[in-house]
């Protein structure tokens, strides 16, 4: 038994002259393809309310999902509406029987030019409104707005998928131990919740082990300044098995970093130490790894490459130290 969604529909609002030679156009050309495409949609003369008409109608802007404007006629107040919607940056479909009426700074905009012609509105509007409410579905989405940077020591990391090549932080160690500076920055338009959650992905032959101390001490530890070594040893972490993150595109191995970043509000910036140390045998490392921090609507992955040489006096005392 087929039963409809308990979602609400999503919200067109239409901006246009409310003369009587735009009802057809409105209520079969317009209201007729947001039903097409599970939407309803209304003008501000539909609705009750109390404040003034101007206040309302950015409200209902604020509000839309998606906001449909006809400029037939050149009305300076569907002009004004429209430069509003454009200002909050939403998605604004453009009607007009008359190209000419598109303003020219908004030529290069997609519009849709009718000619008074209701049932091929319909028709184009639909198609335009159904990629527009998807399109707004995803904009909206609560992981969506989390905009993150990360930086590791100086180096930004870069989101799985991109293009670029992934970013390396290079340069030499004097302990077989060390740890990194994770900087990690809100660039959202809202506070981000706390990151209780941070892993790093690997793999399991990895020159380098992600580490914890018990204490952390300022002594720099390499001769690019990878700050953090400790006069206690270090304890290698021990890899995770059985959750969804194993074997996820290159990594075989992740491990829960004892690290974690508190709320922060838009523009903050929070740093952690992450520790690592050599394996036994290796005194060069070429490693991907991969930094996965857990939001509460979801997480955030960021790449990049540690290449770091092992440069110690007595190699072969302390390299008894490193783990297998």
């Amino acid at each position: 038994m087929n039963r409809e969604s308990t979602l609400p529909k999503p919200f067109v609002f239409v901006l246009m002259p409310f003369d009587d030679e735009f009802s057809d156009i409105y209520k079969f050309g317009i209201k007729g393809a947001a039903e097409d495409v599970g939407a309803y949609a209304e003008r501000v003369d539909e609705q009750i309310f109390t404040e003034g008409i101007l206040d309302r109608i950015f409200t209902q802007i604020s509000k839309s999902d998606v906001v449909v404007a006809d400029m037939t006629g050149r009305n300076p107040n569907v002009f004004y509406e429209v430069g509003y919607a454009h200002a909050l940056g939403k998605i604004t479909l453009l009607l007009t029987q008359a190209v000419e009426d598109i303003p020219f700074d908004l030529k290069h905009r997609q519009h849709i030019v009718y000619g008074g012609k209701i049932d091929a509105l319909r028709r184009d509007l639909g198609e335009r409104l159904r990629w527009a409410v998807e399109a707004s579905r995803r904009d909206r989405s609560p992981l969506r707005s989390e905009r993150l940077t990360l930086f590791v020591y100086s180096l930004e990391a870069i989101k799985p998928g991109s293009i670029a090549e992934v970013p390396s932080l290079e340069g030499e160690s004097k302990t077989l131990d060390f740890s990194i500076p994770i900087h990690l920055r809100n660039d959202s338009i809202e506070a981000l919740n706390p990151i209780t959650h941070v892993y790093l992905l690997s793999r399991s032959n990895a020159s380098l082990i992600p580490t914890e101390y018990k204490t952390w001490h300022s002594a720099p530890g390499t001769y690019i300044n990878l700050v953090g070594t400790t006069s206690l040893s270090p304890s290698p972490l021990e890899p995770l098995s059985g959750g969804s993150l194993d074997k996820v595109g290159d990594f075989d191995a992740q491990f829960r970093l004892p690290i974690s970043f508190p709320a922060m509000p838009p523009g903050a910036v929070e740093v952690a130490n992450a520790g690592f140390m050599f394996r036994h045998g290796k005194k060069e490392s070429d490693d991907l790894l991969r930094v996965r921090l857990f939001s509460s609507t979801g997480f955030h992955d960021f790449d990049f490459r540690l290449r770091i040489k092992l440069r110690v006096e007595g190699d072969s005392e302390t390299a008894k130290k490193a783990p297998s």
